[in-house]
């Protein structure tokens, strides 16, 4: 029962959080175990919770041991069937570390048609990679002996921005690997057998996520998506067209593996381009839908009116939404700041502080609106109503009113030469990405 209220809970807050969440493979979830499900980790908390929500069946999961350091904690996690694990970091220098319980849990979880969430990868790192696969899962799979075949089913969480309020996120549920076909290399070899089984586990991940070799390709990659989406495939753009937007990313990825690997130099040139081109960008403090041929056809004069015409007659709901949802809105980020908790841990920190600010503060509002302009019931309920309405008006405004900013600042600020000379730029870059096309 509770698990199922905090799973409709956790349904509203991420439909909240993010923009867009965009699911692939539904056909392949199972309606029950025994099944392990395997997914890529650069979220903390806001990945199992974005995964188990897709399953009809209650699902477990597995754990570093690290946060088995509190009993109520502790109480807590086993209720919702958290089975720990332990890596060589979770145990005292020079000890080894000891799953044997936790490997007799997790099969004893399957062999009553269970369903459990491992993270392969071992821990949570805020990047776009795919980084090396731990052979714990295909062990634990490969040892189960109980009633049923296990499948392993991949899922591959592909976010535009994993940290950031109202970005996207792409889930792919893939194939599912079903262990029995390893059962005989098993009886050859079983240390071959975990490897085979680890290696098409990360396989399976790999070929649904786009994955860079550091910071400066991940910088890399995501000026070069919004560069190609914005002026060679708009048709692609991320709040447009989410899942087409972060299927062009990962092809974007394999390009740019590719053409490094056989043209160098193209690679090196057109880096150092779109580098440029986004530095320029910042500079003029502007966005790279200002030098798309569709805006530079637009009417200033009536681009400007309609912007000023929409500002002017929302303003009144803006300022009642400010009022109203600011503080819920800010604390999350401020208390998040002031903790100094890891960057992975934002997303999920935000998203649970603000179910806790915003029903309170609404709460208090209610009361105060209730106590002291108007008693009656239906007006109150009204006003409730218009609380969280008037907060998405207010982030709506206040992003109009930033573009409105950006396009006085790109009308009167920047010179006709530098906008040329941008135009000029793009179309070189343009034409290195179809030069680059021609020998993928």
């Amino acid at each position: 029962m509770l698990y199922s209220i905090i799973k409709v809970l956790v349904r509203i807050s991420t439909s909240v959080f993010f923009k867009n969440i965009v699911v692939v493979g539904r056909a392949y979830l199972p309606e029950s175990g025994p099944a392990i499900i395997v997914a890529n980790h650069p979220n903390t908390l806001m990945d199992p919770l974005l995964v188990a929500m897709l399953f009809q069946q209650q699902v477990g999961f597995v754990a570093n041991a690290g946060i088995f350091s509190n009993s109520l904690l502790t109480r807590f996690f086993r209720h919702f069937h958290v089975i720990p694990i332990y890596r060589k970091k979770d145990v005292a220098p020079g000890e080894k570390q000891d799953n044997t319980q936790a490997f007799a849990e997790c099969h004893s979880y399957l062999a009553h048609g269970g369903t459990f969430l491992i993270f392969p990868e071992g821990s949570s790192h805020y990047e776009i990679n795919l980084r090396e696969i731990k052979t714990g899962t295909a062990r634990i799979a490969l040892s189960y002996t109980g009633p049923g075949d296990v499948r392993i089913i991949p899922v591959a969480l592909d976010y535009s921005d994993a940290i950031q309020f109202r970005s996207m996120v792409r889930v792919t549920i893939g194939k599912p690997i079903m262990v029995a076909e390893y059962k005989a290399a098993q009886q050859r070899n079983e240390a071959e057998a975990v490897d085979a089984l680890t290696d098409d586990i990360r396989k399976a991940l790999a070929k649904k996520l786009p994955w860079t070799t550091g910071k400066d390709q991940e910088e890399l990659l995501i000026k070069a998506h919004t560069f190609y989406t914005a002026y060679a495939a708009p048709e692609a753009d991320l709040h447009e067209n989410p899942k087409r937007s972060l299927l062009v990313r990962k092809q974007l990825a394999d390009a740019l593996h590719h053409l490094q690997g056989t043209q160098p130099e193209l690679y090196a040139r057109t880096s150092a381009q779109i580098l440029h081109f986004f530095d320029a960008l910042r500079t003029d403090r502007i966005t790279p839908g200002f030098h798309t041929d569709a805006y530079r056809r637009k009417s200033f004069a009536l681009l400007a009116l309609g912007y000023a015409v929409e500002l002017a007659v929302l303003a009144p709901m803006y300022l009642f939404g400010l009022l109203t949802n600011y503080l819920p809105y800010i604390l999350p980020s401020r208390i998040f700041k002031a903790s100094g908790m890891e960057v992975e841990y934002k997303a999920p920190a935000q998203m649970i502080l603000g179910l806790i600010c915003f029903p309170m503060f609404y709460g208090l509002e209610l009361w105060a609106f209730h106590r002291f302009i108007d008693p009656r019931p239906w007006t109150a309920a009204l006003f409730l109503l218009t609380l969280p309405i008037a907060g998405y008006t207010a982030m709506w405004y206040w992003t109009e009113l930033q573009r409105f900013v950006r396009v006085l600042r790109f009308q009167f600020e920047v010179p006709k030469e530098r906008k040329d000379e941008m135009l000029r730029e793009r179309d070189a870059i343009l034409g290195a990405m179809a030069e680059a096309r021609k020998n993928l």
